[in-house]
């Protein structure tokens, strides 16, 4: 047990039950929560800027005793007329209006209470002195002299509430402003080392990464479909880490169901001795399911160095289900550095989810032969973001007739697919489609999506309508299986 939880106590002899701490302090606790609550609720009103109640109490003394040294030095000046009752002026009101500007309408009452409970403990005084009993018609409550102090204060605190929020208001935007500004300068600055990365990258290496993600996803489909057993494009895989990652000596072993590494590899690069199961950094992978290093800080230094491997890997699908290691035997010092580690991680993850989706994409291919890969590839993923976050994804597809108009039509909407978007299009009988998959887009991006060709259609082609040269048909992705989706939508497209 933690030092924190109460041991419970042994039963006596007369057979006791055990003492209950924990359950005697809960509803302490919660009173003084419920109290403290209450009085951070009744101090808001007195601190404007934080709500802090030992805040807004020191700024009650402070009222007060700024009220009391105004009436004291009143006194002192005018003794008979401390509160400028007959005086052309009332100069004691300037202390509660400038508190009330200062802190507010709040505080400014109670600026007014002090000076109202002042002047009756000086009025009783100097009725004392007099000896009278009964207070005189001339020394009665100055009823207006209080109300006209008590709106000016009250204008005051409100003058001060409105610019005090409008204030909050300009430094919570300067705040945002800043923030979005510091991001700006960071995204600007890696796009500026982004650039140079590239401009280093490009004088050696033939392919981009964008390319090589593209190659690699190509061949993670087709060789799935030739032998769905073995992982795919595994030599492919390494190729393009010994492009970006400047690998050395790389092997990528199998995984079974119950998850032994298998000791043969499946593809490797480089010279590379046999496996070692036992080898620290390969324990530390598997247990961990992550990707680990010889300088990962939570595995013992003494372990670092006997590990035999530089870089260890699992290759894990969307259930976390391991399929695949990953091992790298040689690297040159230079690159075993942070930027590398997140590179490699963003190939082995990519690698990953070509496998994972591979089967319901081999499904659609089989199905429909002339769709893209990358639509089949996209569309599993987006189902499977859609099961898991909950965010929309749709399908559109536009079906042109055979006239010159239509195929004007099809060809400058095609020419509209944003970057994200992916597009497939094909012949169904004498009509052609354009059928899109936007990422990310719900029902009101949809919307959105057809306005925009209806609006490009009207600038184009003077006027007219796509709805009289096109038929609409849309589909939200998560709603069935992949499989099933893309096929139906097809054939709604034929009728």
């Amino acid at each position: 047990m933690s030092d924190i939880e109460p041991k419970p106590a042994a039963p006596g002899a007369a057979g006791e039950p055990p003492r209950r701490l924990a359950g005697n302090a809960k509803p302490l606790v919660a009173k003084t929560r419920r109290r403290l609550n209450f009085w951070s609720r009744v101090f808001t009103h007195f601190d404007t800027d934080s709500g802090s109640p030992r805040k807004a109490a020191l700024r009650i003394v402070e009222t007060v005793l700024f009220v009391v040294a105004a009436m004291a030095l009143s006194r002192w000046i005018a003794p008979d007329d401390p509160f400028g009752i007959q005086a052309q002026f009332p100069w004691i009101w300037l202390v509660p209006a400038i508190l009330a500007m200062r802190y507010g309408s709040a505080l400014g009452v109670v600026a007014v209470a002090t000076m109202l409970v002042g002047w009756y403990v000086i009025s009783h005084q100097q009725n004392a002195d007099a000896g009278q009993a009964v207070v005189s018609a001339a020394e009665a409550f100055p009823q207006p002299y209080f109300l006209g102090g008590l709106i000016l204060t009250l204008l005051c605190g409100q003058f001060a509430e409105v610019w005090n929020a409008r204030s909050r208001r300009l430094r919570a935007i300067n705040a945002y402003l800043d923030e979005r500004l510091t991001m700006l300068t960071k995204n600007h600055f890696l796009l500026r080392l982004s650039h140079e990365r590239l401009e280093q990258d490009l004088l050696s290496k033939p392919l981009t990464l964008r390319e090589s993600l593209d190659r690699m996803r190509s061949l993670t489909l087709s060789q799935t479909m030739l032998d769905p057993s073995k992982l795919p494009a595994a030599d492919a895989f390494l190729q393009i880490l010994v492009q970006s990652c400047q690998v050395e000596a790389a092997a990528v072993h199998a995984c079974d169901a119950a998850g032994h590494v298998a000791a043969q590899p499946l593809a490797s690069v480089g010279k590379m001795d046999e496996f070692a199961a036992a080898d620290p950094l390969v324990k530390y992978c598997l247990a961990q399911r992550k990707l680990g290093h010889v300088q990962t800080e939570s595995l013992n230094q003494a372990l670092r160095n006997q590990s035999r491997y530089l870089i260890c890997a699992p290759l894990l699908n969307f259930d976390g289900k391991l399929f695949g290691l990953l091992l790298v035997e040689k690297l040159p010092f230079v690159a075993l550095n942070e930027d590398t580690l997140q590179l490699m991680s963003v190939l082995i993850d990519y690698y990953a989810d070509g496998i994972e989706v591979g089967a319901t994409s081999r499904a659609i291919l089989q199905q429909l032969p002339t769709c893209p890969p990358e639509l089949a590839v996209d569309l599993v993923r987006l189902h499977h973001l859609k099961r898991s976050t909950g965010i929309d994804s749709s399908l559109v597809a536009l079906v042109f007739g055979d006239d010159d108009l239509s195929r004007d039509m099809f060809d400058q909407i095609r020419r509209l697919k944003r970057a994200a978007d992916v597009a497939w299009t094909y012949k169904s009988g004498n009509r052609n489609v354009l059928m899109t998959l936007l990422p990310l887009a719900g029902a009101a991006a949809v919307d959105g999506y057809l306005m925009r060709v209806e609006t490009v259609s009207h600038a184009q082609f003077g006027n007219k309508f796509l709805s009289n040269y096109a038929e609409a048909h849309t589909a939200a992705i998560g709603v069935e299986d992949p499989a099933r989706l893309l096929p139906n939508l097809v054939e709604r497209c034929a009728v």
